[in-house]
Parts: C-alpha cells; sequence; structure tokens
C-alpha cells in the first residue's frame, strides 16, 4: 500500500538541509551520554503551517561518557554480551531499563537484561498482525500497535491487553507506526500525512500534530519521538526518502535532511543521547548505510561491521544508555556501552 506523492511546491516554507558531495567518515564517532536541561524561550503565537522554527534553545550540558558506535559495532565481537538465535528476521523491538520485547514470527519474546535469560509467549490470533513495539515508561509496560488495535503487556505475565479506550476505523490490511515518550503516544495509520497524539494518562486523543496540514502530497511512514519532544518522520516527496524533524510542542519544522547524491534517508532511531538519531541510508537496490544525525540536522557517516554483513534489521538502546540492542539476519545481539 502506498499513497500518490508529487514535489513540494517552489514557495514552500521548508528549510533543507543539503548533505550532498563528499562526506567525511570519521575514524571515531561518539555519542555523548548526558543529561540535558533544556531552557526554552517562547517565541509567540502557535501557527499551523509548515515553517522554520525561530524558538532558542540554550543548553547545559553535564559531564558525559563518549561512547563510540563505530568502535562497538566493529564486527569484532568485543562488546558483544549475548546473541539470541530466532526463527526469524529481528524486524521489531524495544527496550526498557530492565527487559527487551520483540517480535519473532508468531511469538513475542522478552528478554531479562540482568539475567539474559529469554521467554516466548505465543500471539493469540488477534493480535498477530503487529505492526510496532514500544515501551513506556509512563504506563511501565510496553506497547503494541496492530492493523486496528492498540494493546499493552507487562513484564512479570507477558499477555497482551487491548486498550479499548483508543479506537481505530477498521480499513482493511495497512501498515502502522507509532511513537512514545512520556504522556505522549502518536500514532500513523494513514500511510499519508494524518497523525493522531493521545495522552497516555487517560488515553484520551489530544490535539494532533498540524505540521502537514497544508502539504497533502507528502507522505509519512515511520516516527519516533525523543524526550525534548522533537519528532523525526522518515517522509517521502516524489521519489526521494527524506527525514524531517519536527517541534511537537509547535508543529514547526526544524530541519529536512536529505542527501542530493541520489540515497535515500530512513528509519529514524532515538539514541537517547543528547538528541541524536540513528538512521540507514540507500542507494535503492545498490546499498544500505549507516549514519548519525545530529539535532541541527548534519548527517555524519558511520562505519558498522565493515568486514562482514553490515545488514542492520532493527537497533536500538535502552532508556539509561545501558544497553545497545541490534536485530540482524535470525539473530539479535545485545552489547554494552562502553566508555572511551
Amino acid at each position: 500500500m502506498g499513497c500518490r506523492h508529487s514535489s513540494s511546491p517552489p514557495e514552500s516554507p521548508v528549510k533543507l538541509v543539503q548533505n550532498g558531495g563528499p562526506i567525511i567518515l570519521k575514524s571515531k564517532i561518539s555519542i555523548h551520554r548526558a543529561q540535558v536541561i533544556d531552557q526554552r524561550i517562547s517565541n509567540g503565537t502557535k501557527s499551523s503551517r509548515l515553517s522554520i522554527s525561530s524558538k532558542k534553545i540554550s543548553r547545559l550540558v553535564l559531564p558525559s561518557i563518549s561512547v563510540s558506535l563505530e568502535q562497538i559495532l566493529d564486527g569484532h565481537g568485543k562488546h558483544l554480551i549475548k546473541r539470541f538465535e530466532l526463527d526469524t528476521a529481528c524486524l521489531l523491538l524495544d527496550a526498557s531499563r530492565a527487559h527487551t520485547l520483540l517480535l519473532d514470527g508468531r511469538q513475542l519474546r522478552l528478554i531479562h537484561m540482568e539475567t539474559m535469560s529469554m521467554e516466548t509467549n505465543i500471539l493469540p490470533v488477534d493480535c498477530r498482525d503487529i505492526q510496532e513495539i514500544a515501551w513506556s515508561s509512563k504506563l511501565g509496560k510496553f506497547l503494541l500497535l496492530t492493523t486496528d488495535q492498540l494493546y499493552q503487556t507487562g513484564c512479570k505475565k507477558l499477555q497482551p491487553v487491548p486498550i479499548h479506550e483508543i479506537q481505530f476505523i477498521a480499513e482493511g490490511p495497512r501498515k502502522s507506526y507509532m511513537a512514545v515518550d512520556g504522556d505522549d503516544l502518536l500514532v500513523n495509520r494513514s500511510f499519508g500525512y494524518d497523525i493522531r497524539r493521545y495522552s497516555l494518562s487517560n488515553f484520551s486523543l489530544v490535539q494532533s500534530p498540524r505540521a502537514y496540514l497544508e502539504n497533502e502530497n507528502i507522505c509519512v511512514t515511520t516516527i519516533r519521538l525523543n524526550s525534548n519532544k522533537i519528532l523525526a518522520l522518515s517522509v517521502s516527496i516524489g521519489e526521494q526518502q527524506m527525514i524531517d524533524l519536527v517541534n511537537l510542542n509547535n508543529d514547526r519544522l526544524l530541519h529536512r535532511i536529505n542527501c542530493n547524491t541520489g540515497e535515500n534517508i530512513l528509519y529514524p532511531i532515538d539514541l537517547h543521547n543528547n538528541g541524536q538519531w540513528f538512521a540507514k541510508i540507500c542507494m535503492p537496490c545498490v546499498n544500505i548505510g549507516h549514519c548519525l544525525v545530529s539535532p541541527d540536522g548534519q548527517i555524519t557517516r558511520l562505519k558498522l561491521f565493515p568486514n562482514q554483513d553490515n545488514f542492520i534489521r532493527c537497533l536500538c538502546t535502552s532508556p539509561d544508555n545501558r544497553w545497545l540492542i541490534a536485530g540482524r539476519q535470525h539473530a539479535l545481539e545485545l552489547y554494552q556501552l562502553c566508555t572511551s
């Protein structure tokens, strides 16, 4: 299923972050684990148009611990703690501080991080079409999104329970996406631009993002939300796939990240590290690479698993930055983030 695309009009007030031409590959890419305190200065009236934010953000960064993705995922396995063999390719997972929940075929697998043990639960028939998995610190549970229903499950008893307060219109098979942070749940079921925002306190619908209200030719797929309330969205315009960074609090587009080399950039992942994102860069039918995207929209390419198959199906870090979990072909690898 897809949607019709067309290019943005010339007068569209969108700021492009061009990352074409030669991009320097650093020998060591560092992610900084730090506590960040944002002091936000109001910028006036809220606008529903897609525009550039003039909001100023001053940051107080406390002492950090530097972690290198290239050092950890170098293919030598020095930082590999455990490798779990799976029945299928691992595409959907998320992690809390103590657990990782993933989908393996028709099974949910819960990994206890301290003991490195794994328990398995066969999914009920009505919950087999899982599209997304996300940890909610607000609820202390994992959320599971299917085509037409949202479920929650605890870790002591791995049993998906439907959240009846949130109802979707049954529209047949479709790809659905969600993002969770704090009290915010965002769901994208239209494979277009319509994103719904819910409060996890009472599962009520609140004012949804309006960033693309006047640009219906854009197609949104993957969505991710970080603790700074910056929403990262995989978007398609025409044949080009790119990532938008949008301030959820005022619906303003901060950066549009794309490559003018003909490559697509997609699948943003929150690294829980000072606003940095992990993403994939690919030339259709040619190659797949990985990169970091900084809060100001700059791309730094990564060289991961240089001497072996570098295809990472999925990736996430635990909220406390203690664990890095990578889904490979029919395997799940758990790494302990190290100090440099």
